[in-house]
């Protein structure tokens, strides 16, 4: 996946946990991304800043909120870090 797309399933889940949306990725797939995502910091990076330009392209998330939840609540860490 494309950074790009890595920011719009972030994008989805973000406003399905914070109740902004009803729609989002299903369990099953928050949890692949969540794991590759810990275990891949570039690509996370990479998919933080897309999320920051949709976010600057007019949305509704405040960028400080999302990145907390991101680096917090979403992302789970490598199982070789646990």
């Amino acid at each position: 996946m494309t950074p790009v797309e890595l920011a719009d399933l972030l994008d989805a889940a973000y406003r399905q946990d914070r109740g902004l949306s009803r729609e989002g990725p299903d369990p099953e797939v928050r949890m692949e991304l969540a794991d590759f995502l810990g275990c891949h910091p570039d690509v996370q990076a990479e998919a933080w800043a897309a999320w920051q330009e949709l976010m600057a392209e007019g949305g509704d998330v405040e960028e400080p909120e999302a990145e907390y939840w991101l680096d917090v609540e979403f992302i789970e860490p490598c199982p070789e870090h646990r």
